[in-house]
């Protein structure tokens, strides 16, 4: 039997082929990043959800918990750059997210930030939210 995928398989398997050409050695790649924010994709690109899902913010904020160095934050930052235009991220979307799951990652979230600008490394915040839990 044939299977075809949809429109959102394609935007997943997109994200992740691409996460795997971004990836540099770090302790956290972008494939694991992709993998945990997977939840978010629709939000995201504008496909249905006009607020952030709770899966979505808990992916967010399994990321977050996974950032232990300078490194991380750095190659997270250049996977966004490369992979979120070509699958179509609004940045707005982007920011809301972060604002929505209360998630603070010390960078501005656009295309044209400096990822090698990034020289603290701050541990990341998460705040819970007790509408989220």
């Amino acid at each position: 039997m044939e299977q075809k995928m949809t429109g959102s398989s394609m935007w997943v398997l997109g994200l992740v082929v691409l996460a795997l050409i971004a990836s540099p050695v770090n302790a956290i790649s972008c494939e694991e990043a992709a993998t945990q924010l997977l939840p978010c994709m629709s939000y995201l690109v504008g496909n249905g959800d006009a607020t952030v899902p709770a899966p979505c913010c808990e992916g967010a904020q399994a990321l977050n918990r996974m950032i232990s160095s300078k490194g991380d934050r750095q190659t997270l930052c250049e996977c966004f750059k490369q992979a979120a235009p070509q699958i179509g991220v609004k940045v707005d979307r982007a920011q809301q997210l972060l604002k929505t799951c209360q998630i603070n990652i010390g960078l501005p979230v656009d295309y044209n930030v400096d990822c090698s600008k990034y020289v603290t490394f701050r541990r990341p915040i998460l705040l819970l939210s007790s509408n989220l839990i």
